[in-house]
């Protein structure tokens, strides 16, 4: 994504949350989530689309995340599923990605990320979507990525035939060559005037650089060391299985 593409209220806007918490049943969430989001498709992958966006809400809900935080939340894990399907992602690319999002909304760091969500707050997510997605990454890719081609020939044979007869050449038309176009003069392009920072010391924004370095730093490593650690949990279970299946 391009820096200064925020995901605060891309889908769910303030009125619709509200619309959301007044649903009497879940049935009734799920029936104004699929009006907002103008879901529609094959039944089963919606099914499975709202039963993971409903996921998302609720866990919101519980940890008391503001409208703000809610909405974002809510899209970075649709824009995160929406790239997997589209561009076939497999499981360490996925990831990847859902990192890039999420540094792009937890660092104050104009017009590159912004300050939405705390450290506490990433590691709350990212334990999130390795539990509600990751775990089930082989089934949403199955869902959603799987494609039937169906190919019909309608020739009766798969030779080229060649035409019965030509036109001769006395009923075509002489075709005259286009002048080529004159090259136009490049555009005059104005600089953009040059930026005073007469206001700021050299030190200060030192100082306000290696501050945002140490904290892009530290969501760098957290995110890592909670993906390797349930890297190393799904190994030792297939290892257990495989011992057993032995």
């Amino acid at each position: 994504m391009k820096a200064g593409t925020f995901l605060l209220y891309a889908d769910l806007q303030p009125e619709g949350l509200a619309a959301l918490d007044a649903a009497r049943d879940e049935d009734a969430a799920k029936a104004t989530l699929s009006q907002l989001l103008s879901l529609g498709g094959q039944a089963k992958r919606m099914e499975v689309l709202l039963e993971l966006y409903m996921n998302a809400l609720r866990f919101a809900r519980a940890h008391s995340f503001s409208v703000e935080k809610t909405s974002t939340f809510f899209s970075i894990i649709k824009r995160n599923h929406e790239e997997m399907a589209e561009a076939f992602l497999p499981p360490h690319k996925s990831w990847e990605f859902l990192k890039a999002l999420l540094l792009m909304h937890s660092v104050q760091r104009p017009p590159h990320s912004v300050g939405i969500f705390t450290l506490s707050e990433v590691q709350l997510i990212t334990k999130f979507a390795l539990e509600n997605y990751y775990d089930h990454f082989k089934l949403y890719r199955y869902a959603f990525t799987l494609k039937h081609v169906k190919q019909v020939d309608v020739r009766t044979s798969w030779q080229e035939q060649p035409p019965d007869s030509f036109p001769p050449l006395s009923e075509g038309l002489p075709v005259e060559p286009e002048p080529e176009p004159e090259p136009e003069p490049p555009a005059y392009v104005e600089p953009p005037p040059i930026a005073l920072n007469a206001d700021v010391s050299e030190a200060v924004k030192a100082a306000v650089e290696a501050q945002i370095a140490a904290q892009v730093a530290a969501i760098k490593a957290n995110l890592e060391a909670q993906y390797a650690q349930t890297a190393a949990a799904h190994q030792a279970k297939l290892a257990a299985l495989e011992a057993k299946v032995k």
